[in-house]
């Protein structure tokens, strides 16, 4: 038997033009992921006449984002089953609820899961009577809040306006005043909140006049008047009011200085002390 006849080689034309047909790999990297290809997306984008910088600043994109982040919100919140229904709040007594609410900056029906914790708590530390704040989850439709707020230690009245104080100067208009509060010093005189430290300092010192103190008021932005239950006024001299202050009461031990017979004991000046007698039916004296 004669052996089959061979196949003719293929051209070598036809070897090249297969060759070149050969599949070409994937580089594997999406094209938004190749450098140089996204960089010319935005070149092109921002050029254009300059529109892609003019829709910038016209606010186009800034408005575009707020609307897509609504509509985010919106499927989140159709699609949880832990909607914000309450915020209870624990420890208030002077910080307005509209500014917690405010500060919050939540709504009902809101997705609990999707509250910044930590950001709402920063907000309300930023209020000016906050002193710290926690606040939690408790499922399923609540958010609850916790406020350590500071101390008011005095009343200061400024015309007829009265602004709750702390130990550091710190000033509230409180919606409502708070439990003990007609306890409270009362403060009087244009700048009497700044110095509130400085009056407590000078009181650790004598303790038998701060429980006898009714009101202080700062005088001519340099020193205080304090003005005792009975209606004694002690005016402070502007340097060593501690020391002033001292001497005063030990006449008081030794000669009844701050009775009800007094209405002002002047230590204004040093080395010595003026006294006035209270005049037949004077009106007790106070802040302005």
């Amino acid at each position: 038997m004669s052996a089959a006849p061979r196949k003719p080689a293929a051209p070598k034309r036809d070897y090249d033009r297969r060759k070149k047909r050969a599949p070409i790999r994937k580089s594997g990297r999406p094209f938004w992921r190749q450098p140089m290809l996204l960089g010319a997306i935005v070149l092109l984008l921002g050029s254009g006449g300059g529109g892609g910088w003019w829709a910038w600043r016209e606010g186009w994109l800034v408005e575009a984002q707020k609307q897509v982040d609504a509509v985010s919100r919106s499927i989140v919140g159709a699609i949880t089953p832990f909607k914000l229904a309450d915020v209870t709040v624990e420890g208030r007594d002077y910080v307005e609820r509209s500014a917690i609410l405010a500060a919050l900056n939540v709504s009902r029906g809101d997705s609990l899961l999707g509250i910044d914790l930590q950001a709402s708590r920063r907000r309300l530390e930023a209020i000016d009577w906050v002193e710290w704040a926690t606040v939690e989850r408790r499922l399923p439709d609540t958010l609850y809040v916790t406020l350590k707020e500071r101390r008011a230690v005095a009343i200061w009245q400024n015309g007829n306006e009265y602004t709750l104080i702390d130990k550091n100067g710190r000033t509230v208009r409180a919606s409502r005043m708070p439990p003990g509060a007609e306890s409270l010093l009362l403060l009087g005189g244009p700048g009497a909140p700044e110095h509130v430290g400085d009056l407590l300092l000078l009181l650790t010192y004598e303790p038998t006049v701060a429980r006898q103190l009714r009101s202080a008021v700062w005088v001519g932005q340099r020193r205080w008047n304090l003005v005792l239950n009975n209606g004694v006024e002690i005016w402070l001299p502007e340097e060593d009011a501690i020391a002033a202050l001292q001497h005063a009461t030990r006449l008081d031990s030794q000669h009844k200085l701050l009775s009800r017979e007094f209405g002002v004991v002047d230590l204004r000046l040093p080395d010595k002390l003026y006294l006035r007698k209270r005049g037949p039916g004077e009106p007790m004296p106070g802040p302005a």
